[in-house]
């Protein structure tokens, strides 16, 4: 027994043990995304074999625990973190085995007090001669290999045998030829407008709206029929009516005149008024058999339905029997009988009680100004509990929850028509101790960081010895640094053009004034024009200004002078043969809005015309250079050609709408109200003839009032979702400031230069960069000053943390990498000029094209504190972790250059990164292992599940 307990704790097979688990929940995410969550539970997670691994893991960790004496006081944070696991373990179990969710449907108006399992079950319930029984257990079912079950089940002294034969996933119905079978026919049929496929067996029948299909029935109608008989192994047919059809090989058509008996034809479409039918297949002796859905079969003959071929055994009786099912659904129950008793079999979902009522009130759905993008949706209800006499209005919305007698109800969807709601309900008794073990988790594991006799303290002892050697090793003495920082490139200015004069003529000034009004944007979101302006620039010509002007100059000049504009070079093409399409030379990298046209007064003649519609047509992966060139191009025309016609200028918004959409100005003159159409009328025009006048005048005064009346206007009739002058302006400034992009030269310079003196220092010891070191401390933390005062402008801006998408999340890992740096650096020049160097790489790639700097709008399940902590932890963890690779980097090289002059200096160099490496390794391990828990936490706190399954 001792040696048994001896090999089950071992660290050998704990290694093995996790290499298994590892593979398996690798696999089963395999599996999952191949064949569904039903399959990767009956593989892997509700696999018996699991279970055991898991359980053979806990036992592990408990020798280990008891081995090792982690139980001590002074190792009492290293007890808390193994601890952990196993009461995650424990919770898990608990969750597994008593705990269970489903989802609530409640129209509005309506009460509810059942839910519909998420759980599959297989059930069946027996009446022999009115004593009734029922059998019901959960049943996992694999798509990608074969299923076993097989259950002895007591009825009333009987043994009935439920037996599964087989499982068919996305069954439909076929015929196949049996030579004891009977006629029957397949047909496709117009259904509600849409085709659908029937199947008649002899003496069944078709009837639809206006016409019957009558397969051998004795029933009487009273419509139209067609009627079907079978003489000498052909399907005939008699109709008193013409039928029109239609050959599906060559397209002709032709009558086909009353006939008590003529040959049903297959490929050939028949037709009587609205309703149609052709005959897809025909079996003179065939049976039904039920098969799972070919692939490429047509649409009609999908199906969601599941099939399991029982066999039914008792008394020496047995009958085969088909169960149709969705899981997730409630499915009916298929009914037989055998050993004179009734059995009703059912696979899919359950209703469950519960002991109190939900009634919905009413569902509020809200979206974000003007746009069809929900920003938060809610349910107001009455709790009613007759038990404990309450009934109370709650209201349930993303991320706030109903807890109500163990039970969770979380805003989950909602139905098309808005007067329904659906609800994830969730019980669950093992959530506390989950919970717990996380907390336990993350104390353990930052707690251990801080253990001076921990391997962290350890290591860093290490670092700090290390870089004292190298010191005593060559004195230390001042040195400055002379370093130049580029400067932005200046814009290329555009060939002569007669129009030049005239684009130049706008004022800078009053730009920036036309830079304050607000916009509406597609997705609902009130910003100031600066930014669309912005926006609309980088898109068609990847630049902050054409000419020396700014993107608001510009596009308040695209506005009131299209056709000089129209002229310009200002749409980025960059491809040769685009180029060439629009007469360019090979190698220019702008076209004009007019090039692209052959008749550019009439908007005729569309260049590329041809060519977009080739590349839309084509699947995305099948899509060349070429391709993915033009239809970027055509997007950039397209949004230049809506700059000109101000349909992208929602600056207008409409009095007492309940939307708060904001409208173009050809939009709202439309379709607003007599009287509010008029007031923009004359705002419109005042504006656009201030202008005019000032062009040529160069008195901006009456523009300026002009503009400023169009202003005062938004913020009357738009009072509602008008943002406060704090926001527009500090958005303003952040656009202006660039802080990211122009941040990214420095970082890397700073640290490039001092990687290039870190690297002499090691080759010759004599060389003194206190001085430049100190220098690039101070310039790295004005750096991260300006960087963090860059992210909280971006998160006021938004309103959100800033860390919602992929560019947020590149900038925030390169501050993340800037702290990691400072961390570490204090007895290393080398990590803080690899800080440098990675967070400078990481704000490049943050602005590359592919990349969108924009901010934008939350959806509902994102509005989450829960969501905020876990990416904040996921993504910093990235800056310690890229850190510890660059280091890792470094350290090669320095096994690659040293020799045996340096290999003092050099090897005591490789101590010190090596320490830091793994510290930093540490950290980010750490933050990346929470931050996936409480990933969990806020999916669990969002919608009821710990992620998807």
């Amino acid at each position: 027994m001792k040696k048994i307990l001896s090999f089950a704790g071992s660290m050998k097979t704990m290694a093995v043990l996790m290499f298994v688990f590892a593979v398996s929940i690798g696999y089963a995410t395999f599996i999952e995304n191949d064949y569904g969550v039903q399959t990767a539970k009956a593989e892997v997670y509700a696999a018996t074999w699991f279970e055991w691994l898991l359980l053979l893991l806990a036992i592990n960790l408990i020798f280990n625990i008891f081995h090792y004496r982690m139980y001590q006081k002074k190792k009492i944070l290293i007890f808390m973190f193994h601890l952990s696991f196993l009461i995650v373990l424990v919770g898990a179990a608990v969750t597994r085995y008593t705990g269970y969710e489903g989802s609530m449907h409640i129209r509005q108006g309506e009460t509810s007090n059942s839910i519909i399992s998420t759980e599959t079950y297989i059930k069946a319930v027996f009446d022999d001669n009115g004593k009734k029984s029922e059998y019901k257990k959960p049943l996992f079912l694999s798509k990608m290999s074969k299923n076993s079950f097989s259950q002895d089940i007591d009825v009333d002294g009987k043994v009935v045998t439920l037996e599964l034969l087989e499982y068919i996933p996305n069954a439909v119905y076929s015929v196949k030829t049996d030579p004891n079978g009977s006629p029957i026919a397949s047909f496709v049929v117009t259904k509600n407008g849409s085709p659908a496929t029937i199947q008649l067996k002899q003496g069944e029948y078709y009837e639809s709206a206006k016409m019957v299909l009558n397969f051998g029935s004795t029933k009487s109608f009273d419509k139209p029929v067609i009627n079907l008989f079978v003489k000498d192994g052909v399907l005939m047919m008699g109709h008193k009516m013409a039928l029109n059809y239609v050959s599906m090989d060559d397209r002709s058509s032709a009558e086909a005149a009353p006939s008590d008996s003529e040959e049903l034809r297959q490929r050939l479409l028949y037709s009587a008024g609205d309703f149609s039918f052709v005959l897809r297949e025909f079996y003179a002796k065939g049976v039904e058999t039920v098969i799972s859905n070919p692939k490429g079969a047509p649409k009609m003959r999908n199906s969601n339905r599941d099939a399991l071929h029982f066999l039914l055994s008792s008394e020496n009786e047995s009958r085969e029997v088909f169960v149709f099912g969705v899981p997730g659904m409630v499915s009916p129950a298929e009914k037989v009988e055998i050993a004179g008793m009734k059995v009703a079999l059912s696979y899919g979902a359950e209703y469950i009680q519960l002991p109190f009522a939900l009634k919905l009130v009413k569902f509020d759905l809200e979206r974000y100004p003007g746009s069809n993008s929900p920003a938060s949706y809610a349910s107001d209800v009455i709790l009613i509990d007759k038990e404990q006499g309450i009934s109370e209005p709650y209201r349930i919305y993303m991320n706030h929850v109903l807890d109500h007698r163990n039970f969770r109800f979380f805003q989950s969807s909602y139905d098309r028509d808005e007067l329904g709601t659906v609800l994830s309900v969730n019980n669950d008794p093992g959530t506390s101790i989950t919970y717990l073990g996380y907390l336990l988790m993350a104390i353990g594991m930052f707690g251990s960081l801080f253990m001076k006799e921990g391997r962290f303290g350890k290591l860093m002892q290490k670092a700090k010895k290390a870089s004292q050697k190298k010191a005593a090793l060559g004195n230390i003495a001042s040195a400055f640094i002379a370093m130049a920082v580029l400067l932005s490139p200046s814009v290329k200015a555009e060939e002569l053009n007669p129009v030049i004069k005239t684009v130049l003529s706008f004022d800078k000034a009053h730009a920036e004034q036309f830079g304050t009004l607000v916009v509406q944007d597609s997705s609902g979101r009130m910003k100031p024009m600066d930014t669309l302006s912005t926006e609309i620039l980088h898109k068609i010509y990847r630049s902050d200004s054409v000419l020396g002007l700014n993107s608001n100059q510009v596009i308040l000049g695209m506005m009131m002078r299209p056709e000089a504009w129209r002229e310009i070079k200002v749409i980025r093409t960059s491809h040769k043969k685009i180029n060439e399409l629009v007469g360019n030379k090979e190698k220019d990298k702008f076209a004009s809005f007019s090039q692209f046209f052959e008749f550019p007064d009439e908007l005729g003649g569309y260049k590329l015309g041809q060519y977009v519609e080739e590349a839309a047509r084509k699947a995305p992966a099948k899509r060349d250079k070429f391709d993915k060139a033009v239809l970027k191009v055509d997007e950039r025309i397209n949004v230049t050609y809506m700059v000109f016609s101000g349909d992208l200028l929602r600056i207008w918004p409409k009095l007492n709408d309940k939307t708060n959409k904001w409208y173009g100005t050809m939009e709202a003159l439309k379709n607003f109200p007599a009287d509010e159409s008029q007031v923009i009328r004359v705002l419109a025009v005042d504006y656009f003839e201030t202008v005019d006048s000032a062009i040529k005048s160069g008195d901006w005064k009456k523009a300026d009032a002009a503009l400023a009346k169009i202003a005062q206007y938004q913020k009357t009739a738009g009072a509602a979702v008008y943002p406060d002058e704090s926001r527009i302006s500090m958005e303003i400034r952040y656009n202006h400031a660039n802080i990211f992009e122009r941040l990214w030269p420095l970082y890397f310079i700073v640290g490039f230069v001092l990687l290039v003196l870190s690297f002499i220092k090691i080759i010759k010891p004599s060389f003194k960069m206190g001085f430049a070191t100190k220098a690039t401390y101070v310039l790295l933390v004005l750096f991260l000053i300006a960087h963090t005062a860059g992210l909280a402008m971006r998160w006021y801006i938004s309103g959100h943390a800033p860390w919602s998408d992929g560019y947020e999340s590149m900038i925030y890992i390169a501050w993340a990498t800037v702290l990691a740096g400072f961390i570490f650096s204090k007895h290393s020049t080398i990590t803080l000029a690899a800080t440098g160097i990675l967070t400078g790489l990481i704000l490049f790639v943050a602005h590359l094209n592919w990349m969108d700097p924009a901010v934008t709008n939350l959806v509902p399940v994102l509005q989450s504190y829960w969501l905020s902590i876990h990416v904040s932890l996921i993504t910093a963890s990235y800056g310690f972790l890229g850190l510890g690779a660059l280091l890792g980097f470094i350290t090669l090289i320095l096994f690659v250059i040293k020799t045996t002059k340096n290999e003092q200096i050099i090897g005591l160099s490789i101590k010190e990164l090596n320490a830091i490496n793994e510290m930093s390794l540490m950290i980010g391990l750490a933050m990346l292992t929470i931050g996936n828990f409480m990933g969990g936490v806020w999916a669990n706190e969002s919608w009821g599940r710990y992620w998807g399954l």
